[in-house]
């Protein structure tokens, strides 16, 4: 398996992620800089189970670990996927015989292992999380099965890491003890730099804290499953780290199923959560569906596949590869501005037109639908599509503006409309949905005729202006949607024939 300099658009490129815990291998289909995983599987190979009591990996996890990565390079072999990453954490890293481990998976299965190191491992979960937050300010905490990697992050790229050894594998000693955890942590994260400069938001990356993040998820009837740029105020994480911690384990495989799973790790996972609050200031916490392996990849990509914003790609891709739907989603997004100009922003200064950028993109999205589903349909794909750098509100704004795309009626029956989005919220969705139904159907969604007409608000009216040998584009079903995207900005429409 060859790898390339710089990852290209359209391929294919896996990442194998040899942990503490598990080995996990991860398949991306590549649009761009937008990474949609189409394979994932995981074994719990154990490696790090014996690692704080000998120093070494533990043998059956050795051989499990083997078995795993001999399926995984056979499955993607057959696949015909060359761009493969393999990566080590830290009990590979830690291990006296990891380089052996290394050497044998090398020799056995054929694959490069890169070991990382702790900088290696908080800077590439820091680089993930960018990817699906490129707006990220504060610090991203990854947990491991043996290890915690902590690194600065902000809009303008990442700053300083650290790693420390708390980990549920690392800290497991006999029976759960609260004290004796909570002073371990304590003790460790008093030493961190990255903590005491403190500000910004905290971002979660690891299992355990996802299964955190679901079970707060269920206890609060959050209205939207998807944990991606889930958020918890301090208050709230430190209720519920208090309630798993107390929990026995027959009650946390109750609570929810990703609970079950790790019932044995959870307890120490809370108390990590808890200690790392207590050593700082942050006020909320940020969960991010990506991280390390997304950070494996993006390290990859070059300079100008960065450069597009992680939401407008992924839009595109969502939408599909075809070149004449990402030129007419371009070029929707550019004629639509001008009809939003003196409008008020819903949403924090500069998202609203990533916001349409990528409403313009996924404006055809639903075409192959039945016309009598595809509103409703639409929404609820939108609102739990492979989606980065969006916020649960934002998620419900674009799924809400695609489904006016399609209709003027509100969605039904959908919770994470009403409650996500406030009435504002809503009605500026039914604007830009109204927008992108005028633009795709005035021109039979054709980017070159598009550019034929200008559309834009002079002096209190919607404005449109058409050239003549084109005036007869402009049917009574336009004139309709020319109207109602007028009524919908609070303006009146008129259409000039030049």
């Amino acid at each position: 398996m060859s790898v390339a300099k710089f990852l290209r658009d359209t391929e294919d490129a896996a990442v194998i992620d040899v942990g503490s815990n598990s080995v996990r291998l991860v398949v991306y289909r590549l649009d761009g800089r937008s990474m949609t995983p189409y394979l994932n599987e995981k074994v719990m190979a154990g490696l790090g189970r014996e690692l704080a009591r000998t120093g070494a990996l533990a043998p059956d996890g050795v051989e499990s670990a083997l078995r795993a990565l001999r399926r995984f390079s056979t499955l993607l072999e057959a696949q015909g996927v060359t761009q493969v990453f393999a990566v080590a954490t830290a009990a590979v890293r830690e291990a006296k015989d990891g380089v052996a481990f290394a050497t044998r998976v090398k020799s056995e299965v054929g694959l490069d292992l890169r070991i990382l190191t702790g900088d290696d491992e908080a800077r590439l979960a820091a680089l993930g999380v960018s990817a699906g937050a490129p707006d990220a300010l504060g610090v991203v905490g990854d947990l491991g099965g043996s290890s915690l990697e902590l690194v600065e992050v902000s809009p303008k790229g990442v700053g300083r890491g650290e790693t420390f050894a708390l980990g549920p594998l690392a800290l497991t000693r006999g029976e759960f003890d609260y004290d004796r955890v909570s002073a371990q942590a304590d003790a460790l994260l008093a030493t961190s730099k990255v903590l005491m400069r403190g500000g910004g938001d905290f971002y979660a990356v690891g299992g355990a804290w996802r299964a955190l993040a679901r079970i707060d998820l269920r206890m609060r009837d959050h209205p939207l499953g998807v944990l991606h740029h889930y958020e918890m105020s301090r208050a709230e994480t430190l209720k519920l780290t208090d309630l798993v911690r107390k929990q026995s384990r027959r009650s946390l495989e109750k609570l929810e199923d990703a609970a079950a799973k790790r019932a044995d790790t959870l307890p120490y996972a809370a108390v990590v959560l808890e200690r790392l609050l207590a050593a700082s200031k942050f006020e909320r916490v940020v969960l991010s569906a990506f991280g390390l392996r997304e950070g494996v990849l993006i390290e990859r990509m070059s300079l100008a596949t960065l450069a597009q914003h992680p939401l407008i790609a992924a839009a595109e891709a969502l939408a599909g590869r075809w070149a004449r739907t990402r030129a007419f989603g371009a070029a929707l997004e550019r004629w639509i501005a001008p009809m939003f100009e003196g409008q008020i922003e819903v949403f924090a200064e500069g998202r609203q037109s990533v916001l349409r950028g990528a409403a313009a993109r996924l404006a055809d999205v639903g075409g192959p639908l039945h016309p009598d589903q595809r509103a409703e349909i639409i929404f609820d794909m939108i609102l739990r599509a492979p989606l980065a750098a969006i916020s649960h509100p934002e998620r419900a704004f674009l799924a809400a503006a695609i489904h006016h795309r399609y209709t003027k009626s509100p969605p039904r029956h959908a919770a994470a409309y009403h409650r996500l989005l406030t009435e504002e919220a809503q009605a500026a969705a039914a604007a830009l949905g109204a927008a992108l139904r005028l633009g795709a159907d005035l021109t039979g969604r054709n980017e070159s005729l598009l550019a034929s007409f200008e559309i834009g608000v002079v002096g209190g009216k919607l404005l449109l202006r058409v050239k003549k040998k084109l005036a007869h584009l402009v049917t009574e079903t336009a004139q309709r949607r020319l109207d109602y995207a007028a009524a919908c900005l609070g303006l009146t429409a008129e259409t000039k024939i030049a």
